[in-house]
């Protein structure tokens, strides 16, 4: 049960992480396509840096769950590669706890924010662009961050290779 687990969480993290590579080449084609419009067309986008700070956050938050499910993260280590056994085991789920308790508290104030911009159908302000959508692929992709947090805490910690 707990292998299946494990390959639903990291199938579920790379289709969020491919999503967010698909951002990057769409923040790619977008600044491209605005300076072609702005140097041959003289008639730039009026959305280019607007849509690409949105792509480039959705990045951020898509790879996030990626990031933790293959223990790619930047984590502190003096400590815990220092011991083992039990004292190993404890920091191990008290650091998951943190992470856990962080992404949860930022996905609920995050769910309130987007069930907020839902709600008014909150634009860009120069653009128009609908704010729901891309709040909603954050939210829940630090939801799935913390579910993966917890997860882990339950599993061993993983080998730094010392």
């Amino acid at each position: 049960m707990a292998g299946r687990i494990d390959t639903a969480i990291v199938w579920a993290a790379r289709g969020l992480a491919a999503l967010g590579a698909a951002m990057v080449a769409a923040i790619f084609i977008i600044v491209l396509a605005a300076v072609v419009m702005r140097y041959l067309v003289s008639a730039p986008f009026r959305f280019t840096e607007e849509l690409s700070g949105l792509l480039l956050a959705m990045t951020v938050f898509l790879t996030l769950p990626f990031t933790l499910a293959a223990h790619r993260s930047i984590r502190v280590t003096i400590v815990s590669d220092r011991v083992g056994g039990t004292l190993r085991r404890i920091l191990w789920v008290v650091g998951q706890g943190v992470l856990v308790a962080f992404a949860s508290v930022f996905a609920y104030e995050a769910y309130k924010i987007t069930e907020f911009t839902v709600m008014l159908n909150l634009r860009t302000e120069v653009s128009r662009l609908d704010l729901a959508p891309f709040m909603v692929a954050m939210t829940v992709a630090v939801a799935v961050a913390a579910f993966i947090g917890a997860w882990q805490a339950l599993r061993p910690p993983p080998d730094t290779g010392r």
